[in-house]
């Protein structure tokens, strides 16, 4: 009979052991790409959204990021909360383009927390004089 008590408590034991290391494990990423989902060109007096595609391990925790735009200063350090079971989180850049003429931009996303990553991609912007 002890065997058994002492098989069952182990068992107790092992549980209890991954519950705590599932609910107090970080969040950590698993890959970030920048896309720009409807792309400017050949529009006037626009506001393109860059979107950073963030994908996580699913625990719970803070992003901290940073968009930096190759036209201006960086921008200011901005969280997003990822809930617990959420594997992808989404930060979005609004740019705005006016005026005749055309430019090749880039935004990049600079993850801060919960560990260091980057990624970019170009922006484009065309307007022609009607």
């Amino acid at each position: 009979m002890s065997v058994l008590s002492g098989l069952v408590t182990l068992a107790l034991i092992v549980v209890a052991g991954l519950y705590v290391w599932q609910r107090l494990s970080p969040l950590e990423l698993e890959g970030v790409t920048v896309a720009v989902p409807r792309p400017a060109v050949s529009r006037c007096d626009v506001t393109v959204d860059v979107v950073a595609t963030v994908r996580t391990n699913g625990r719970g925790g803070v992003i901290r990021y940073q968009w930096f735009r190759s036209d201006a200063p960086p921008g200011a350090v901005l969280t997003e909360r990822v809930g617990r079971g959420q594997r992808v989180a989404t930060l979005t850049l609004r740019w705005t383009f006016s005026g005749v003429g055309s430019t090749s931009e880039t935004a990049t996303v600079n993850i801060v927390e919960p560990a260091p990553v980057s990624s970019g991609t170009a922006v484009s912007y065309r307007c022609r004089a009607s």
